[in-house]
């Protein structure tokens, strides 16, 4: 909490770097690898929990890390041919560089999440905790370091990157060296039958991940587009702001009571009194303090990080309600998955992402960035 806690502090320092323009770069980068790894594992990351044998969960594992390999490498080969008219679509030649390390994000990702839930899956909370701190430090560091010394949004991307190898390399040595004798039960005919048998996380739960992600990506793309990139830049900056403190908290949540329902789900025992009681506790805590926030954060951006970010709290306070409900809505997104109710949740996606496409093109058609 402390080293994630710590890399929203930085921005005081960072938002005096960097421009708007190079964290429009930056969240152009960070939305498309948002997409990209919807296909990494083909969510069956999420599948590593679910069964009672550790054998098969290791071969979820197994199967992620092969599928992160192959979309990796798919990935590659589209973003070199067609790197160009991305760039168009886009509306930033700035991005064209950072897009050749896109499959290497996704990769670091995909395995990130791999080893991380098959570590929420044994209880190791502390080595989840080991490798958030390693990714957080290192890649708020770096964007620290690098931004002193390189111009542009470079530092800021090759932080992120950095962050996400070392956040793998920490999982992957500590359960090669734990686990590596086990590796040999990996095999690709069981890897198949699972892939089978958990064939709903790719049918549903991807496709629903995928809308998810795309309904956030699409605000960053269209103001770069039809805007500028540091119109992007300044929303970019305030939804990171208000979403790293909440992920903060919903993540750590979201692992507890994914790992202590599904054992529930497991005896046959009623999640709902415990979703209520969250949810009436989410509330009754969060409710006021961001009312309150919200009203004044155009001048509390001023005020923390500078008079040239006001424009991205009035971004951020037009974000504010919606941040409220993920903060509810975050740590129990695990429900649809435990009860096979992805279809659902999928069509709830979809909606949502419909809702704000519209909106968005209804800023672009009267020219009304806010």
């Amino acid at each position: 909490s402390l080293a994630q806690a710590f890399s929203v502090i930085i921005y005081i320092v960072l938002s005096r770097i960097y421009t708007e323009e190079d964290f429009g770069v930056f969240g152009l980068y960070m939305n498309i690898l948002n997409i990209t790894v919807i296909f990494s594992t083909a969510k069956y990351e999420l599948a590593i929990l679910l069964p009672k044998s550790e054998k098969e969960s290791l071969n979820l594992l197994g199967l992620s890390g092969l599928i992160s390999v192959i979309v990796s490498l798919l990935l590659l080969l589209i973003v070199v041919p067609f790197n160009d008219q991305i760039c168009r679509w886009l509306g930033s030649e700035e991005i064209s560089t950072w897009l050749y390390f896109i499959p290497l994000s996704t990769l670091m990702v995909g395995w990130f999440t791999s080893f991380r839930n098959f570590s929420n899956r044994q209880k190791r909370y502390k080595l989840i905790a080991g490798a958030n701190i390693g990714q957080s430090i290192s890649n708020s560091l770096l964007k620290l370091g690098l931004g002193l010394v390189i111009a542009g949004a470079a530092g800021l991307l090759f932080g992120v990157i950095f962050g996400q190898f070392v956040g793998f390399l920490v999982f992957f040595v500590v359960h090669w060296r734990v686990q590596g004798v086990k590796a040999g039960s990996i095999k690709w005919s069981e890897m198949r039958r699972l892939g089978s048998k958990y064939s709903l996380f790719p049918k549903y739960n991807l496709w629903q991940g995928l809308i998810n992600n795309l309904s956030g990506a699409f605000p960053v793309f269209i103001l770069s587009s039809y805007f500028s990139t540091g119109i992007a830049g300044f929303y970019t900056f305030g939804y990171m702001i208000l979403y790293r403190p909440v992920n903060l908290v919903a993540n750590a949540f979201y692992q507890v009571m994914f790992q202590r329902f599904t054992e529930k789900s497991h005896a046959s025992e009623s999640i709902r009194p415990e979703v209520k009681l969250f949810l009436k506790r989410n509330i009754q805590v969060l409710l006021f303090p961001f009312i309150i926030s919200g009203i004044f954060l155009p001048e509390i951006f001023a005020f923390i990080f500078g008079e040239s970010w006001l424009e991205a709290g009035r971004y951020a306070q037009i974000l504010m309600p919606w941040i409220f409900m993920v903060s509810l809505v975050m740590p129990l997104s695990f429900i649809p998955e435990l009860y096979k109710k992805q279809r659902v949740a999928m069509i709830i996606d979809a909606v949502k992402l419909v809702v704000r496409l519209g909106g968005l093109m209804t800023g672009v058609i009267l020219e009304n960035v806010y």
